[in-house]
């Protein structure tokens, strides 16, 4: 949309993304807060909604703290932006938040951590073991940067909190509870079954979006979105997904075709740097799989777009 409240256009040629083939990082690759989550994957149940963006104060005026809100479809979820606020003695409490304008919306800046400082006793928030407070030992905590993002409904009090970690954006691979669905890499899999993916691999794996974000159920298109401050100069910003139909057709070699309707499983709205040059993206990904016969010599996709009943 080049506005507020417009309809979503198609972008042009010079603007059309790439899928993308592995997650990008925010920053350094070594630390995996993750902002724009890998496409290719086998399946995906349901539809993830991910939001890459940098929250902004309304009227862009700094103050203490303000809401985010992401709503679509049936879906919606609410975090809350504070300024610098800091730990006080051993984490027993925070100091009050100063002023800001705006804020990257990214996990690093909400509750979580990894401290290997003792390796016999690591200490881990394994739903965001890139966040900020979760430490073996409270009293490292003094004086030091809080958390700057929060499930309003979980305020964090003191370092005994430990609320879910706040977000709108991808989760990464190695969290809580992706990692869980990945299933069994042992010896038995490599001699038996590598490079293919583990009996109990859980599809539930590849499901990217901050939890209250992903819909069991999956998008059709024609979805209402809205955001809260997530644009400059905060305010709302809401339009409608596009309604498409897309049908895929698989050839393999002399067999008949195989019809195949995708399944909307992403939906990524990127108001990162926007501007006059650079408006609002909306990237929506379609999938199908179909098992493939054990031999094949040729092999033909056809995507093509069909009409839709709203």
């Amino acid at each position: 949309p080049h506005d507020r409240s417009g309809p979503l256009e198609l972008a042009p040629e010079h603007r059309m993304r790439p899928l993308w083939f592995a997650d990008v990082p925010w920053g350094e690759p070594e630390i995996p807060s993750i902002a724009y989550p890998a496409d290719l994957c086998l399946r995906k149940p349901g539809t993830d909604v991910i939001v890459v963006g940098t929250a902004h104060a309304p009227e862009g005026k700094a103050v203490p703290s303000f809401d985010v809100l992401v709503r679509a479809g049936q879906l919606q979820k609410a975090v809350k932006v504070y300024g610098l606020r800091v730990w006080e003695k051993n984490g027993t409490g925070l100091s009050e938040a100063r002023p800001i304008s705006s804020l990257e919306m990214r996990y690093d800046y909400a509750w979580g951590g990894f401290d290997d400082s003792d390796e016999e006793n690591i200490v881990e928030e394994g739903r965001n073991p890139v966040g900020m407070g979760c430490v073996r030992d409270p009293s490292v905590l003094t004086h030091q940067a809080a958390p700057h993002i929060e499930d309003p409904a979980f305020p964090i009090q003191n370092y005994k909190t430990a609320p879910p970690p706040a977000g709108v954006g991808a989760t990464g691979r190695s969290y809580l509870p992706r990692r869980e669905y990945a299933g069994t890499y042992d010896e038995a899999w490599q001699e038996l079954r590598a490079p293919l993916l583990p009996k109990d691999f859980d599809d539930r794996f590849n499901v990217a979006a901050s939890p209250g974000l992903w819909s069991e159920i999956p998008f059709r298109g024609g979805e209402a979105v809205q955001l809260l401050n997530l644009v400059p100069g905060g305010g709302v910003l809401q339009f409608n997904l596009p309604l498409v139909g897309v049908q895929v057709e698989f050839e393999v070699d002399d067999r008949e075709p195989l019809v195949v309707k995708p399944q909307l499983d992403t939906v990524l709205i990127d108001t990162l740097g926007i501007g006059p040059d650079k408006p609002i993206a909306v990237e929506m990904v379609w999938r199908a799989s179909t098992k493939a016969p054990r031999r094949m010599k040729d092999s033909n996709t056809i995507v093509s777009e069909v009409a839709v009943v709203p």
